[in-house]
């Protein structure tokens, strides 16, 4: 809105003529004209008794008018200062959705960078434990399941502890991408478990993180919308 609509609204709210408002200003009718029709613009006095008679809240007419027509007043001090504050204020905003943005951003490409991570070929070690073993066993303990008696089938003893582990087979694998050699030794509540070495394979690693996809661009798309806010702001 321009400011002189604006004067001409005031004086409409207050139901006068141009002679009524004008005496009640205490300036000429003519000069009231030029300032409704913008020909003219108010000194510092005449501004303040504008506010005065018209009963002007100052921030709602710094809301109404346009910034080309606030400045066409910037010479005002009451006005000059609206301007700052409503500069600061723009600004203040502009970089806080640019600061958004460029966060957003940073984040996005982040996420990206997870789930775009090629696949790489690399090996895999397949680990089994027959059983939980006793405190003084061996860690071969249970290869005696795996033997057949043959020579030594007149072997009693041999034959019960044969039953004995048979009957605490517990088999367990372990897969993964680290090679612990030949066997490793692993803690449990129960006791310890030997783990051997059964397999090796070469498979192809998906290091990526494919759902990585999703926020990624949820938030890339935030951070251009955020620029986009703050170019129209500005």
């Amino acid at each position: 809105m321009k400011f002189g609509d604006y004067l001409r609204k005031c004086r409409d709210n207050k139901s006068w003529t141009q002679p009524e408002a004008a005496a009640q200003i205490e300036i000429e009718q003519s000069y009231l004209s030029k300032l409704e029709t913008g020909k003219s613009f108010p000194s510092e006095d005449i501004f303040n008794k504008l506010v005065e008679v018209y009963q002007i809240d100052t921030d709602k007419l710094y809301e109404e008018i346009s910034s080309e027509e606030l400045a066409k007043l910037k010479d005002l001090k009451q006005v000059r200062t609206a301007i700052m504050q409503r500069h600061e204020a723009k600004v203040t905003t502009t970089r806080g959705w640019l600061v958004t943005g460029l966060i957003l951003l940073i984040m996005g490409g982040s996420f990206l960078g997870f789930a775009i991570i090629p696949t790489h070929t690399g090996m895999e070690y397949v680990y089994r434990s027959e059983g939980i073993l006793l405190e003084d066993e061996s860690l071969d303990q249970f290869e005696i399941v795996q033997r057949r008696l043959g020579d030594h089938i007149h072997d009693q003893k041999l034959v019960e502890k044969q039953k004995s582990l048979l009957a605490r087979l517990d088999q367990m694998d372990e897969i993964t991408t680290q090679n612990r050699g030949g066997g490793f030794v692993k803690s449990t509540l129960k006791g310890r478990r030997y783990f051997k070495k059964i397999a090796e394979n070469e498979v192809e690693i998906n290091a990526g993180f494919r759902w990585f996809f999703a926020p990624a661009f949820m938030l890339i798309f935030g951070a251009v919308g955020c620029f986009y806010i703050s170019r129209r702001w500005n």
